[in-house]
């Protein structure tokens, strides 16, 4: 199956949140009304032909690898360190570099990991065109995980947030024949944007569906209920995996 159409943007913040993806995640939450979401998805469900599914992941990118790869930078300091010092200014000293040596990895493997933490260190080791590509195709597994391309009307639609790279990505069936579609895209990113930079998670979301709901009516009206209907369930999906 041929990746569908996609729309990306930057997923701003209101202000810079310390503990990485996961305290931002945890803040977001408590800002959504998780039950006035759902209602808002099935209420659009019910009178358009339309499948809608939003999925906010705590991160969308391959990270495992950064803190070895700190870890090791770190090593090579520490290293360097000992040799120095021992070279320089303990070389009539009776102590051993030998206990520096057996503590140095284990240093670095500790600095490496509470490093990692950071979105910050994360990003900077992922360029922002492969963090780009890394949250479209997680967009697109999550897309036909949910089978939404078995979907015979061809109308599904995913919102998809990624919080670790900062960014907002819609991703819809690629079969969907509708010109208005691209134009559609930009204006609920452009809604979600500017409710998400003032922190007001809830109403972007609720104002991002309702915009959605009376762009999409004329075109796609729910004429009468088909086994299609509510193929996925009207929920607000948590991801992280």
């Amino acid at each position: 199956m041929e990746a569908g159409p996609v729309a990306a943007v930057d997923l701003p913040v209101a202000a810079p949140v310390v503990g990485g993806s996961m305290k931002l995640i945890n803040k977001i939450k408590k800002k959504i009304n998780t039950q006035k979401i759902e209602s808002a998805i099935a209420e659009f469900e019910s009178h358009i032909d339309f499948e809608f599914i939003p999925v906010i992941a705590n991160k969308s990118s391959y990270v495992e690898h950064i803190s070895w790869v700190l870890s090791l930078i770190f090593l090579i300091l520490f290293m360097g360190l000992i040799d120095y010092i021992f070279s320089v200014h303990l070389q009539d000293s009776y102590m051993s570099p030998l206990v520096c040596y057996t503590v140095a990895p284990f240093l670095a493997v500790l600095c490496g990991v509470l490093l990692d933490k950071s979105d910050w260190v994360d990003r900077f080791f992922i360029t922002k065109p492969e963090r780009t590509r890394q949250v479209q195709e997680k967009a697109e597994r999550i897309f036909y995980k949910h089978q939404m391309h078995e979907l015979k009307s061809q109308n599904a639609l995913i919102l998809y947030i990624s919080v670790m790279e900062r960014q907002i990505v819609l991703f819809h069936d690629p079969r969907i024949k509708f010109e208005k579609m691209q134009q559609i895209d930009e204006q609920i990113l452009s809604i979600l944007q500017q409710s998400f930079k003032s922190g007001d998670f809830e109403a972007g979301l609720l104002n991002a569906i309702a915009h959605l709901k009376t762009e999409l009516l004329p075109h796609f009206p729910l004429k009468e209920p088909s086994k299609d209907q509510n193929f996925v369930p009207n929920k607000l999906i948590w991801w992280d995996e």
